[in-house]
């Protein structure tokens, strides 16, 4: 049944942010680097012999210390943030529309959560959207905090996963989610992903869910370290920023040169392993991950609004707009390299980092081309239009007019 309320309709392509898309398509170039990486050579796809084999290899050490430095939880981070940020800009448009913003957000959220919960548990075990949909119902219940308690509470929560991790260890719950992490568990997990049926791995990745994520409070520890980069993005549109961007232009060099080198600096304290206290080297990252992201993002904008420079980030722009589908598309892949669940290759606790990379930027590319050719042809993504056509109990228009 439509929802039967005047003005309500999905964002059109004219009221699209072109930075916001070129954020989003950069992010999940990040994602997909980490994801595949790290879930090749660690114990949820590795046997531990072969974990610590690559891990103690001199040529593999640099390449992952060149993912954790650069990569990981940077794209992540922008990724939530933008996600923030597309919750206050929606607000704001559909309430400009006379529009209540509740009903819709919540079955948006709600078809959300069901779209993580698919993934997790037949596709891809390590989902985000199940998190995001989780985070996104506590932004919406903050939502009429002032403007300034959001940002500091936002802030703080930055610092929030290895804090909670810390007490987590402190009692007792790490060590709730290490039995699925254990070297039998990791050698069996890799037998069922590799050689086994997929109702097999099915089951697995239930467990994984379940031991690896709800009792051991990792999957809550997430929400909350989501809610924190939700609540800055929001702030950011509340504070004016995407307003007049080209008049910005200035302070933003001064924010992306500042934050890229103390970013720099800090992450490679942390993925070097220099801090021995886990604490302290958690709250850095926590800290020195977010400057990085924010200097990525700064400097994509930055070449977003420069004539000569705006074509090397413009195709980031079509995969952004397609993020719902292109990331749902990189579980698959994943899946595919990595498992053997749907036909694929199997070659989880075999591959090498450096293979697993190229694969990566390999198949990110076919997603840049995929998705120009689609957006060239229809106003939406697949999976982009199927969320819009529940949320809105109606079958969006999918096929671009003939100008």
């Amino acid at each position: 049944m439509a929802l039967q309320t005047a003005g309500l309709a999905p964002v059109t392509s004219a009221e699209r942010i072109g930075e916001l898309d070129v954020l989003r398509g950069f992010a999940l170039l990040g994602v997909l680097v980490a994801n595949i990486v790290w879930f090749s050579v660690t114990y949820f796809s590795a046997p531990v012999e072969r974990m610590m084999e690559i891990f103690e290899n001199p040529s593999d050490q640099i390449l992952l210390f060149a993912v954790d430095w650069l990569v990981s939880d940077k794209a992540n981070t922008t990724f939530a943030t933008l996600f923030g940020i597309g919750f206050w800009v929606q607000m704001q448009r559909i309430e400009e529309r006379g529009v209540a913003f509740a009903a819709l957000y919540l079955r948006r959220l709600f078809i959300l959560m069901v779209f993580g919960l698919v993934n997790i548990l037949l596709i891809w075990p390590w989902d985000i959207l199940f998190i995001y949909s989780l985070a996104g119902l506590l932004l919406f219940l903050l939502r009429k905090l002032p403007f300034k308690v959001m940002l500091v509470i936002g802030l703080l929560l930055v610092f929030s996963r290895p804090v909670l991790d810390y007490l987590a260890a402190m009692g007792g719950f790490e060590a709730i989610g290490d039995q699925a992490f254990t070297k039998d568990a990791a050698a069996q997990r890799t037998a069922v992903f590799t050689e086994g049926n997929y109702l097999q791995w099915v089951a697995e990745a239930r467990d994984l869910f379940w031991i690896g994520g709800m009792q051991s409070l990792a999957i809550p520890s997430w929400v909350i370290y989501a809610l924190g980069r939700f609540m800055i993005g929001a702030s950011i549109v509340r504070s004016g920023w995407l307003n007049n961007i080209p008049e910005r232009l200035p302070k933003l060099w001064t924010i992306f040169w500042v934050f890229l080198i103390v970013g720099l600096v800090g992450e490679a304290l942390f993925a070097a392993s220099l801090i021995e206290n886990e604490l302290v080297n958690g709250i850095l990252h926590a800290a020195t991950s977010y400057l990085l992201a924010i200097a990525y993002g700064t400097g994509l904008v930055l070449f977003f609004n420069s004539a000569s420079l705006r074509g090397m980030v413009e195709p980031f722009a079509p995969v952004g707009r397609m993020a719902l589908t292109n990331y749902l598309v990189q579980g698959v892949f994943i899946g595919f390299v990595l498992y053997g669940y749907h036909g694929g290759m199997a070659l989880a606790g075999t591959i090498e980092p450096q293979t697993a990379l190229m694969a990566a930027l390999l198949f990110f590319i076919a997603q840049v081309a995929f998705s120009h050719l689609w957006l060239a042809r229809y106003r939406f993504g697949p999976m982009e239009w199927l969320w819009r056509a529940l949320t809105y109990g109606s079958r969006p228009a999918m096929r671009l007019q003939p100008a």
